[in-house]
């Protein structure tokens, strides 16, 4: 398939020096107006001014406390410097960054109080210092987070991108260019692919439908050179080792950018630790903590949650209950068989949200299901009552599951319990998504809800199954509040 099958016409891709200086300058700045407002804003809220002096009485020197902040201000520079926050490569990847934001501020704070008393300048005030240092974490994380959104809208709309090479034509590199695809937000944009040596026994090319396949890997210099190509990443699974190391020691002298894949789509970087052991770099994947201690936290958590959300929500629940059964004849509830932990059935409640003979008529609209695999979704669904198509809306039918959750059948996390009419079809891979207790929400809940096909649903629950904790759990709840209210992705 040719180029002119993938247009990148509309795209903006500028030039990795360019796009460094520009993204660099934006942080250093930014970082240097919100550590100066954390300091200015701890003198303000100190002493209610920021004409205050600081006496140091043993040199008999007076400094005004914004000329101390601008001491501050520098050391912690100096830090986030020292801790790679100005080195693009490992920022903008995930999480780790405010963690290294803290971890520097905090140097910075140490080395500065050091300093004063190294100085024999003991005459700051404590609050200031403590102030300046939860000012200056928030304040720079905040400042990091806008940058990062400026960033993200960036390249979603089509500009400050980067051309991006994949190397390998098998299953993990079309993986890797429908996921790049499928998040703009990164800014790698993949604008072909290059064979493998394996072609030659395997006459097979995944990526074709994607991106056009530019050549083969033995001339991935000259098509790097020719396209300027701004990073390359190599599927390591489309190659021997020898090859891969061959490519490496070829990009050595351009200055782009070079990925090689782990192939690990399912784990959560934080559990994946790169260390050597007697000269060999290794991947380390830490195990699933999934120990007793971790789960009973997690129905500890559950079991409160759930009885508050029932104890806050019976006067909605009554108004609900009122609606239902003044639009249509049938119960309040509607109990449906679901297959939860390990294979067994439990009857998962709902507020009734379709007319009460809904599951007679279900074979007669088999034909127009708009879901895939084993799964039956129709968006619009004449089966649904008026209620229940704003109460499906915002998932408000869902909250009578927190009585799953009190007898333990559910949790308020996990993977959607399938029904057995759904399990039928099952592989053993799709099976694994049933290793953790069924959730009320989960990732596929804040990734897309009914707009995912069944593999990404399944795909989805496999990443948070391997990633389960509690910090997880946390993470996922509060991102379904505005994937509820905006109704993402629902039917």
């Amino acid at each position: 398939m040719g180029d002119a099958a993938h247009d990148l016409s509309g795209a903006n891709f500028v030039e990795t020096a360019t796009r460094k200086r520009i993204v660099v300058a934006s942080l250093f700045l930014v970082d240097l107006l919100m550590l100066t407002a954390a300091t200015l804003g701890a003198t303000y809220l100190r002493f209610n001014t920021l004409a205050a002096n600081a006496g140091f009485e043993n040199i008999g020197v007076q400094f005004s406390y914004y000329e101390v902040a601008e001491i501050a201000v520098l050391i912690s520079l100096f830090f986030l410097w020292r801790h790679g926050l100005y080195d693009l490569e490992r920022l903008f990847w995930g999480s780790g960054e405010y963690s290294r934001v803290v971890t520097a501020i905090a140097l910075g704070m140490v080395a500065f109080i050091l300093a004063t008393y190294a100085l024999r300048m003991p005459g700051l005030s404590r609050a200031w210092m403590i102030l300046s240092f939860a000012l200056s974490i928030a304040l720079v994380s905040l400042g990091r987070a806008v940058v990062r959104y400026v960033l993200h809208t960036a390249r979603r709309s089509g500009r400050f991108l980067r051309r991006t090479l994949v190397v390998g034509t098998n299953q993990e590199a079309a993986q890797i260019i429908r996921l790049l695809k499928s998040a703009p937000e990164t800014g790698l944009v993949p604008i072909g692919c290059l064979a493998s040596s394996q072609t030659d026994v395997l006459n097979l090319d995944f990526c074709g439908g994607d991106v056009p396949c530019l050549g083969e890997a033995a001339e991935l210099a000259t098509i790097v050179r020719e396209r300027q190509i701004d990073t390359v990443l190599i599927a390591s699974s489309a190659f021997e080792h020898s090859a891969v190391s061959r490519m490496l020691g070829e990009l050595r002298g351009y200055a782009i950018t070079t990925h090689v894949s782990s192939g690990l789509f399912e784990i959560l970087t934080r559990r994946v630790l790169v260390r050597e052991l007697a000269g060999v770099p290794l991947i380390t994947v830490r195990s699933v903590s999934l120990s007793r201690g971790n789960l009973a936290a997690k129905r500890i958590f559950d079991i409160g949650a759930a009885s508050l959300g029932v104890l806050v929500g019976l006067p909605v629940w009554a108004a609900l209950a009122l609606g239902i059964k003044m639009e249509s004849r049938g119960p309040v509830f509607y109990r449906q068989e679901r297959v939860g932990r390990d294979g067994k059935t439990f009857g998962m409640f709902k507020f009734r949200s379709m007319c009460h003979d809904a599951e007679a008529r279900l074979a007669e609209l088999k034909h127009v299901n708009e879901a895939t695999g084993p799964l039956f979704k129709m968006k619009n669904d004449p089966r649904v009552t008026r209620i229940g198509a704003w109460m499906r809306k915002f998932s408000i039918d869902e909250f009578p599951q927190l009585i799953n959750v009190l007898r333990g059948e559910m949790s308020l996390v996990g993977p959607r319990p399938p029904l057995p009419g759904e399990t039928v079809q099952y592989t053993p891979e799709h099976w694994r998504r049933m290793e953790v207790p069924p959730g009320m929400t989960g990732l596929w809940q804040v990734s897309g809800r009914s707009s995912l096909t069944f593999e990404e649903m399944v795909r989805l629950d496999l990443y948070y199954i391997e990633n389960w904790s509690v910090g997880f759990d946390m993470s996922l709840i509060m991102r379904t509040v505005p994937a509820v209210l905006f109704a993402k992705g629902a039917y």
